[in-house]
């Protein structure tokens, strides 16, 4: 998901053709106070020029508190807006409130009742304690998390008083540990990886991606287009994982025919939790255009 600045009408229209998934269209920290009502216009004409093209739009709107976030959502809420992220989002109170104006706007426009995403974006300590709950109150929320925790320099590092200053350190480790189970506890699959404000610096983009996928994330935003190719390389499935992922299925498959629900396979044991395992990377794949060969069919249990 690629930032934009919600002011730039320019940079959103060609911002399609740098390959990302979704484009967050940016009223909040990229837009200053005055260029607020402007920006609200731009945004809306970019969302009606770029709705036909095959990328999701999101908009980071302006948090509840700040007189904006009303603004944001009139001048916004159309056919063609896929999402809006709430940024400072501070309890469930603020996703519950923003899910029913969400719902009133729809209703009044004749749009689907429920079809724009909130995304929320903890950045205080009481709110990243609480993402559980926040990820609960509302059943539009389907992305949330920091696999490996707050940017040091951001808001939410500064509410935790973090000291350390690489944003690939080990020190973030914990708190992003934190923040994916209490979205997978939510039922939260699409956890967000880090991200980072070096625009230069690919290898660090690369270690942020490696590190976050180890720890859960299956997507990460960006704010620079050169940041894209590593991110969509890092978070697809390899032809190795493929292939593996494939040949995993095969064998229990073949175990199954033979009265086995346990194999060997590469000198692993393998059985229906490595099949589980197995079948989401080969559907992630298949997601994502990548030819996945012939999979035998297994019925598993349901766990």
């Amino acid at each position: 998901m690629l930032f934009v600045p919600g002011h730039k009408l320019d940079w959103m229209l060609k911002a399609p053709k740098y390959g990302s998934d979704a484009l967050i269209l940016d009223l909040e920290d990229s837009v200053g106070l005055a260029e607020k009502p402007a920006a609200r216009n731009a945004v809306a004409e970019a969302i009606k020029a770029l709705c036909a093209k095959p990328i999701g739009l999101f908009v980071r709107l302006n948090g509840w508190r700040t007189g904006f976030l009303v603004d944001d959502l009139s001048a916004l809420v159309s056919d063609g807006l896929d999402g809006v992220m709430l940024s400072k989002t501070g309890d469930p109170e603020d996703v519950a409130a923003l899910d029913l104006v969400l719902g009133e706007f729809e209703r009044s426009r004749g749009l689907p009742v429920g079809a724009i995403e909130i995304c929320p974006y903890p950045e205080t300590a009481l709110a990243m304690y609480r993402l559980y709950d926040i990820c609960m109150a509302s059943q539009r929320v389907k992305r949330a998390g920091a696999a490996t925790g707050p940017n040091p320099r951001g808001d939410g590092g500064r509410s935790l008083g973090l000291q350390f200053e690489e944003e690939d350190a080990v020190e973030g480790v914990a708190f992003g540990a934190c923040s994916v189970l209490q979205a997978r506890a939510a039922g939260i699959v699409h956890i967000e990886g880090a991200m980072t404000g070096r625009l230069d610096d690919l290898d660090l983009v690369r270690r942020n991606c490696q590190k976050s996928k180890r720890m859960g994330a299956s997507f990460a935003t960006a704010i620079h287009p050169s940041h894209i190719p590593i991110i969509n390389e890092i978070y697809s499935p390899s032809q190795e994982e493929v292939d593996e992922a494939r040949g995993i299925v095969s064998a229990l498959a073949e175990g199954i025919a033979r009265g086995h629900a346990a194999v060997r396979y590469k000198s692993k044991l393998v059985d229906f939790a490595n099949v589980r395992a197995a079948m989401d990377v080969l559907k992630k794949a298949g997601a994502a255009g990548m030819d996945i060969g012939d999979v035998p069919k297994i019925e598993i249990p349901a766990y």
